[in-house]
């Protein structure tokens, strides 16, 4: 019997959580949680991925001294070419062109000689992956207000969401690097490929697998209405209570992640269009500017010490 766009929501929100549990949880134990056969199940994951309300889960490596990246943020005359340029590079593991605080954001596995204004470059901590809420954006965006009018600096304490280990090494040999590079972007791709192309065993995977939370960053990405609802940005902030930042916009219903360079807290989130930016001749009413008031109050309060954001245009993130 056909279900409705609701249902199937519905049904994309469990597979979100069930993902986050256990990414390379079995297509029978979904179907089971889910009531369905194994191929509604596994059709009902497809169109999940397919039109973007959830992400693929994907690995990122941890900021050991040994697996650690450096990124960069640049204003630049011409980004597009720059952004050609880059494609064909083979240490420059991702590279998006922004409009805002800057045009170019890149990440390369060492410092590279770059062209542009520098507005922020350096190593970049672990990620830290906001488990998405199952909220309205209505509600978030109250939760959200109400935080920020309780906030005391007094009792603030840091919860440590974010981790760094820049100067400490970890194991991390030709075979781990194969294995990221094979799930990087899909930790649920089978064994067999990566095993024939790098004589890699089943007892190495394992024990690999064993290791990954330790080395790497695992998240899945849930976009409630689909990603072509929302509008993907990123913002910078420099603050002293971060942690409060990070709590304060995890409360969001997309899936929100952060991470920090030189000491700046970085917020990539997808929002909800009419909550960031107004569209039309004649725009007098600001009251629905949910994040650009919230933003503002962090700043008189002095939360937050400054802001900017940029909107992402396109990206390339490759397996490497």
């Amino acid at each position: 019997m056909p279900t409705s766009i609701e249902d199937r929501k519905k049904q994309y929100r469990t597979i979100y959580e069930l993902l986050s549990e256990n990414p390379r949880i079995s297509i029978k134990d979904v179907a089971r949680v889910l009531q369905v056969d194994p191929r509604t199940a596994s059709r009902r994951m497809k169109e999940a991925y397919d039109f973007g309300y959830i992400s693929k889960p994907q690995i990122r490596k941890r900021s050991f001294s040994t697996l650690r990246e450096y990124v960069y943020f640049v204003n630049c005359s011409c980004p597009f070419n720059f952004y050609e340029q880059y494609s064909q590079r083979k240490d420059i593991i991702y590279h998006a062109v922004i409009g805002g605080f800057a045009n170019l954001w890149v990440i390369s596995k060492e410092k590279i000689d770059i062209e542009g204004d520098i507005i922020t470059e350096g190593f970049r901590s672990d990620y830290y992956t906001a488990f998405a809420p199952h909220y309205s954006w209505k509600r978030a965006i109250q939760i959200m207000r109400e935080k920020v009018e309780m906030f005391n600096k007094k009792g603030y304490e840091p919860e440590g969401f974010i981790k760094t280990h820049l100067n400490d090494p970890i194991q991390w040999d030709s075979e781990d690097e194969a294995l990221y590079r094979y799930f990087k972007l899909n930790l649920r791709k089978p064994f067999t490929p990566v095993m024939r192309e790098h004589l890699i065993t089943t007892g190495k995977i394992y024990k690999w697998f064993s290791r990954l939370p330790e080395c790497c960053t695992i998240s899945t990405r849930y976009l409630p209405e689909g990603a072509l609802a929302y509008d993907p940005y990123l913002f910078v902030f420099e603050t002293d209570y971060k942690d409060f930042i990070i709590d304060l916009f995890s409360v969001l219903p997309t899936s929100s992640f952060f991470f920090e360079v030189s000491h700046k807290l970085f917020l990539y989130t997808n929002v909800d269009r009419s909550s960031l930016r107004m569209l039309g001749p004649n725009v007098s009413d600001v009251s629905q500017l949910h994040i650009p008031l919230i933003v503002d109050d962090l700043l008189k309060k002095g939360i937050l010490k400054s802001e900017a954001h940029a909107m992402m245009e396109y990206a390339w993130a490759k397996p490497l």
